[in-house]
């Protein structure tokens, strides 16, 4: 039975007895008084609903927490570390277009000119004339600095507007870009004959076209077979072996960590190079860090003392002036990545960089 407790007049004592007691009295022990028992007392409450939502969410918190916690242990501390790229030279950039310079004529922000017409019955043609060019010019320069090879960031245009901008699905070429479907293959044979490794951008999430032809991009939980596929028909197609993975969701989604790692032991001969990242994504990939952010350029102590031989993947930018970090994360063996298709003051420092080497 549940115990009430009353405050003794006569001594200050506090009492305690049984509910049954309600209604009389009981004697102090300390001071033999009489004391009445209050015959109704403050009804108990339930406990607020919003503590038990408060307690969840913690719950629930603490689970995800445990969860990525224990994913990060995993993969630092019983993983190897299963990267193998032994190439660190810079790999070039290639932006084909620009939702803001998208027009009536240019659908798609090709160029980053409006004025181009790509419509028509010799649309087609003027744009493969265009993209050659831009080729031509872009292979000058990657040879001069000395590249590796070159990831194209927007391959299907920049018709919508972020988040929806980088397509990441080559697979979608045919139907998103008809005019780059009918000269893709001409453009990276090209690129590829001049000796370079070509790539592209994918995206972990699940390509979705509505009824108004519009794309968007939704969530999967399969992103290991998503990103298979995406990368297998670019290596089928193109020969592609450089991949940029655009809107990942880091430790944010700790299955991503082993779905991705997956990924890169199914297809060691490939270079992922995520967006967002963690520690332990230096174990298998080439975490993109983009250094005009004014993140550290070298790649971290930690994670070299965890993953010997990792490396990053260094976006330079617009940072000539920072010619001391640049030089320094390539001496520690991050590649560095450039602005292509335009000289630029970043690459007179890669081509003295690659001067230095001969």
């Amino acid at each position: 039975m549940a115990k009430i407790k009353i405050p003794c007049p006569g001594c200050g004592h506090l009492l305690q007895c049984d509910e049954r007691y309600r209604g009389r009295k009981v004697k102090c022990p300390h001071c033999k008084s009489h004391v009445p028992v209050p015959q109704i007392f403050q009804a108990r409450t339930a406990p607020r609903s919003g503590w038990n939502k408060k307690r969840l969410g913690l719950t629930t918190a603490g689970i995800f927490l445990l969860a990525t916690v224990a994913t990060v242990a995993w993969a630092c501390f019983f993983q190897s570390v299963c990267i193998r790229w032994d190439d660190r030279r810079p790999v070039g950039v290639l932006f084909l277009a620009s939702n803001y310079h998208a027009s009536v004529t240019n659908p798609r922000g090709w160029f980053n000119d409006p004025g181009l017409n790509f419509t028509g019955p010799d649309g087609v043609q003027r744009f493969r004339t265009a993209l050659l060019d831009y080729t031509d010019r872009s292979l000058a320069n990657l040879k001069r600095t000395g590249a590796q090879g070159v990831i194209v960031w927007d391959l299907e245009g920049e018709q919508f507007p972020h988040k929806t901008s980088f397509i990441g699905d080559p697979r979608a070429l045919d139907r998103l870009a008809p005019e780059m479907a009918t000269a893709a293959d001409e453009f990276f044979a090209r690129l590829r004959a001049a000796g370079l490794r070509v790539g592209v951008t994918i995206r972990p999430q699940k390509l979705v076209v509505d009824e108004f032809a519009q794309p968007s991009q939704t969530f999967a939980f399969n992103l290991e077979s998503i990103l298979l596929e995406k990368i297998d028909y670019a290596r089928k197609r193109w020969g592609a072996t450089l991949f940029y993975v655009d809107s990942n969701d880091g430790l944010w989604r700790p299955d991503e960590l082993w779905q991705l790692r997956r990924v890169a032991a199914a297809r060691p001969d490939v270079l992922l190079i995520p967006e967002h990242h963690g520690l332990p994504y230096a174990a298998f990939s080439a975490p993109y860090i983009s250094l005009r952010k004014g993140v550290v350029a070298t790649t971290g102590k930690w994670s070299r003392k965890f993953f010997p031989g990792s490396f990053q993947a260094l976006d330079i930018s617009d940072c000539a002036a920072d010619w001391a970090e640049i030089t320094a994360a390539q001496s520690n063996g991050d590649i560095l990545l450039f602005r292509a298709w335009v000289w630029s003051p970043e690459c007179d420092l890669l081509e003295a960089l690659a001067a230095g080497k001969k």
